[in-house]
């Protein structure tokens, strides 16, 4: 499966947040959220975690929290390409 293909099948939206840092917001797709999670948490260093509900986590010294419900929050990125190369490392 390309890479591209990985971010379609587990991805739903990716958006930048408003602020002066660059956070990126990214939702996963519900259909395949545990899939996804279980990967994600399977490859990042989890910092903390809040009552198994959300994360901190980071990954190639870019920190994120990645919620259950499927939401991740990536903090102090360059762009979305940015973040969507992350994905795909951990999705992959």
């Amino acid at each position: 499966m390309s890479h591209d293909e990985i971010l379609k099948k587990y991805v739903a939206n990716i958006e930048e947040a408003c602020g002066e840092e660059r956070d990126i917001i990214i939702m996963l797709k519900h259909e395949g959220r545990d899939e996804a999670l279980k990967k994600i948490l399977g490859k990042v260093k989890v910092v903390r975690s809040l009552a198994n509900i959300a994360y901190d986590a980071d990954f190639e010294g870019k920190q994120m929290r990645i919620y259950r419900t499927g939401k991740i929050l990536m903090k102090k990125l360059k762009d979305k390409r940015e973040a969507e190369d992350i994905l795909k490392k951990l999705l992959s």
